[in-house]
């Protein structure tokens, strides 16, 4: 048996249906729409994710390519330091080979082979190394040839002698090696 009561309420709850069916379709909607922010903010920051590791390669490769720029600029002054005083090298050499025997136990000359020492030393200590000449063959990457010459006991190609030396610092000529170069006869 269905009292007054749960009459009334029965009549309500039906009259009620078209309000809770219409707030069940505003629900329905809205989450619909949340649910398209929802992918539009993931897509969106997505988007940002993508862009800051793009910026971030980047940056690294801009971090990479400025370091090579800066320690290129570095050997290439060092080069051009070290070139500017193979010429004086040449001159300290060329003093100490053609010392007088009568000369050669005098403090002044040991002073200044002391010195030439000391340069060859530091050219060392910096990488720079001679390039061989004599008893080579002639190579155009590090020999320069003054002159083809006939020369006896020499083949085709060979360095007869070296005019002024040539040095090397890494895998890069500094100067090229000035050589004599033998020719058949």
């Amino acid at each position: 048996m269905v009292s007054d009561a749960d009459q009334e309420s029965l009549g309500a709850a039906e009259m009620d249906a078209p309000a809770t069916e219409e707030r069940v379709c505003q629900l329905e909607q809205r989450i619909g729409e949340l649910e398209a922010s929802l992918a539009e903010a993931e897509r969106q920051a997505k988007e940002y994710l993508d862009g800051w590791q793009r910026e971030r390669a980047s940056f690294a490769n801009y971090r990479r390519r400025i370091e090579e720029e800066r320690t290129s600029i570095s050997q290439a002054a060092l080069e051009d330091f070290i070139c500017q005083f193979l010429p004086l090298l040449d001159d300290l050499e060329r003093a100490c080979g053609d010392i007088p025997e009568e000369l050669a136990g005098h403090p002044w000359v040991e002073g200044v082979r002391m010195v030439e020492r000391k340069f060859r030393q530091l050219l060392e200590s910096l990488g720079v190394e001679e390039i061989e000449a004599e008893g080579c063959k002639f190579d155009p990457e590090v020999h320069e040839a003054i002159t083809h010459e006939e020369a006896e006991g020499f083949a085709e190609g060979d360095v007869i002698g070296q005019v002024l030396k040539g040095y090397r610092l890494g895998d890069r000529i500094l100067r090229c090696s000035v050589v004599r170069v033998a020719k058949s006869s």
